[in-house]
């Protein structure tokens, strides 16, 4: 980065720190800034100059001209004073000074588009600020014209910079002014919008009360329609059966095929009308869990016999049934469970050309059981995984279209298995068959009866902490229920669907961020506040892109409900630095749990690093050189070198570029050869996944 110096000056009293202002002004106006721009500049330089004269004594003020792709007028005041003690609360505008107002430093950071500011006690301050060109760089041999142009003209007198800042305070108030009466037009606009919203909620609480109205209404039909199917599909089904046995005289072949299409019509039409009530008894919260004890290998053995007539003779498929561990006895609702493994297997079967389907049980934790059914089918794509729980939808295909369905089943085998405090897991790939699971307690357990509020899962080892919790929680808003595994996480996760959930850095001996991890990526628990709990600097790097809170204690009822109040408030911040490629890169991160930061440069990135602490920072390597830089930037700083860094390459990258970004720590993501769709995916999960990488 080539920089040229234009102007020097010394500052050793206030005359110097009015040439400082004329010079800035002289200057702004040859690099062709317009005037409102000028008075920026000149206003900055004389602040930061007064400031050496008035706290150091002296200094030295340098106007510089930045050669690079955005060329830049660089303003550096530098002196050999005390320091600045306060710094932080200097810069945010909290500090008032006993010699002024206390906002030079603050103001300056605001009027210019780059900022840094360098100050130790006993070895003095030096600010550099710099304001970019509005016409680009000037052509060659213009800035040695500039120089010998300003050194030439004569400042003019301080009563006409007086005046002239006169001038402008007159204008800055005019503007004021204006834009006052701008806020009061907004002011009364926003008013009329408000009464506006205000009638916009009455009229939604009357939609809301019409749909709770029609959803019963939709309920009540559903079950009288259902019971009054049902009188007269199963006459027919008996008259069919009746007549196929015999009971009329002999049938010819024609008629016996009639028959058992109309018999096979009634039974599907039955099994609709079956779903169809148990929805609308759901809904109606009609349905209720009947836990017995019942043994889950009699339960599939009686599965596979309920089966076997599904295929026909000579079909290519074969069902098979695992060989069953063994495991206690189990306590559910024995009917709801075969219920979904039913269902399961019998679209294993319709969607199964040839190969096998295979049904089993196993025990990944100790307090749960998971029923499978795996087959070598046709396969799922990963953007209908999520559909095929939708009520009456069906994945279109050729294969689809051969076969009957209604659409309910599994959305039905999800509202039971969440009844039963389990859940419902799906693997699948267009070609390689799928992998339907149910994972529910081994003992049930009825929900809580928790009464209007938030649940709070904890999910910790320490009973005794978890059980001082709940009794914290006793007469709030919160509720807590305790996870002691990752199966009972993800169970409780289903059933109460929680408010927040407190992490510990490690449960059971692991760590329990791939846990975490798997929340981000799921969209049904993406926006599920997660509070980290880490007693050491350690366990806090753990939690890095997994919480949204960590605190390093809750050990008083006070600091329990503060985390909590913060968990449920803030989204995740995320810092993106780019030249040119802003737009782009905001839109592919555009997200509900991201907040997005952004820096146009390294020096600006670097400030609202520190001052802002973002969860991660996103650098854009368009420009050749621009992303190292900034890493370098960060990992010097002792507030932002500890901060996630993706850096995306939207460019081939040179080897050695790579290599160097990598040591530097920076998680490199190379989307230069997908899709815009394909690259916004790839960066968001790497956004998620960072901190799973890193353990």
């Amino acid at each position: 980065m080539k920089t040229t110096t234009l102007a020097s000056l010394e500052l050793r009293a206030e005359r110097d720190v009015v040439t400082a202002r004329q010079r800035a002004r002289q200057l702004a106006s040859l690099l062709g800034f317009g005037p409102q721009d000028q008075s920026r500049i000149s206003t900055a330089t004389s602040e930061i100059c007064r400031n050496a004269v008035r706290y150091a004594g002296q200094g030295r003020c340098e106007f510089l001209l930045e050669e690079k792709p955005r060329p830049a007028l660089i303003v550096r005041t530098a002196d050999q004073g005390p320091g600045i003690r306060n710094l932080e609360e200097v810069l945010a505008g909290r500090y008032q000074s006993s010699t002024g107002m206390g906002l030079g430093l603050a103001g300056t950071r605001r009027l210019m588009d780059r900022f840094r500011i360098e100050s130790d006690a006993g070895r003095g301050t030096e600010v550099t600020f710099a304001k970019e060109l509005p016409n680009g760089l000037p052509p060659p041999g213009r800035t040695a014209q500039i120089a010998e142009q300003l050194a030439r003209t004569p400042l003019p007198a301080a009563e006409e910079e007086v005046r002239q800042a006169d001038q402008e305070l007159l204008r800055a108030i005019a503007e004021l002014r204006a834009r006052n009466e701008e806020l009061e037009q907004i002011r009364d606009e926003l008013e009329e919008t408000n009464r506006g919203v205000v009638a916009l909620y009455a009229e939604l609480d009357q939609r809301a009360e019409s749909l709770r109205k029609a959803t019963d209404l939709k309920s009540r039909f559903l079950s009288n329609m259902s019971h009054e199917f049902r009188t007269p599909l199963n006459s027919i089904q008996s008259l069919a059966r009746l007549v196929l046995e015999g009971a009329e005289g002999p049938l010819t072949e024609g008629q016996r095929k009639a028959l058992q299409l109309m018999r096979r019509s009634a039974v599907d039409l039955a099994e609709m009308v079956n779903d169809l009530l148990d929805l609308a008894k759901i809904e109606a919260g009609k349905i209720q869990v009947r836990p017995v004890g019942f043994d889950a290998a009699q339960l599939l053995g009686s599965l596979r016999a309920v089966l076997r007539p599904l295929l026909q003779e000579g079909s290519p498929v074969q069902l098979c049934l695992d060989p069953v561990p063994e495991m206690p006895a189990l306590f559910s609702d024995e009917g709801k469970v075969t219920q979904i493994v039913r269902n399961f297997a019998s679209n294993a079967l319709k969607f199964t050309e040839r190969g096998e389907v295979r049904i089993g049980v196993c025990q990944e934790a100790a307090e749960t059981v998971t029923f499978y059914v795996r087959d070598t089918g046709i396969g799922i794509a990963p953007e209908d995984q999520e559909r095929i729980f939708d009520e009456f939808t069906q994945i279109e295909g050729a294969h689809q279209r051969k076969v009957k369905g209604t659409g309910l089943g599994l959305p039905l085998s999800r509202k039971l298995a969440e009844m039963l405090g389990g859940r419902i897991r799906v693997e699948s790939a267009p070609g390689r068959g799928s992998t339907f699971s149910l994972t529910i307690p081994a003992r049930y357990r009825p929900a809580e009866a928790v009464a209007a509020g938030d649940v709070v899962v904890a999910v910790i080892d320490e009973a005794a902490l978890a059980a001082r919790w709940g009794g914290w929680l006793e007469g709030t808003r919160y509720h807590l229920v305790h996870a002691r595994s990752f199966e009972e996480t993800q169970a409780a996760i289903a059933r109460y669907r929680p408010a927040v959930l407190i992490a510990a850095p490690t449960l059971g001996g692991l760590t329990t961020r791939p846990l975490l991890a798997d929340l981000r990526k799921d969209p049904a628990t993406r926006d599920l506040p997660v509070l980290g709990l880490a007693r050491t600097s350690q366990e806090v790097s753990l939690f890095t892109l997994a919480a949204d809170v960590v605190v390093d204690g809750l050990a008083e009822r006070h600091q329990l409900l503060e985390a909590l109040s913060r968990a449920l408030s803030p989204p995740r911040r995320v810092l993106l630095i780019a030249q040119e490629a802003r737009d782009e890169l905001r839109a592919q991160l555009s997200e509900p749990r991201l907040e997005l930061l952004e820096a146009r440069d390294a020096l600006e990135g670097l400030r609202r690093a520190r001052e802002e602490r973002p969860r991660a920072v996103v650098l854009d390597a368009g420009s050749p050189g621009f992303a190292e830089e900034a890493l370098g930037l960060l990992r010097e700083d002792p507030r932002a070198g500890a901060l996630t860094v993706l850096v995306r390459a939207n460019r081939p990258l040179d080897p050695a570029e790579k290599e160097r970004l990598q040591a530097g720590g920076a998680l490199v993501i190379d989307v230069g050869g997908m899709l815009r769709d394909e690259a916004a995916r790839a960066l968001r999960a790497a956004i998620w996944e960072a901190g799973v990488a890193n353990a």
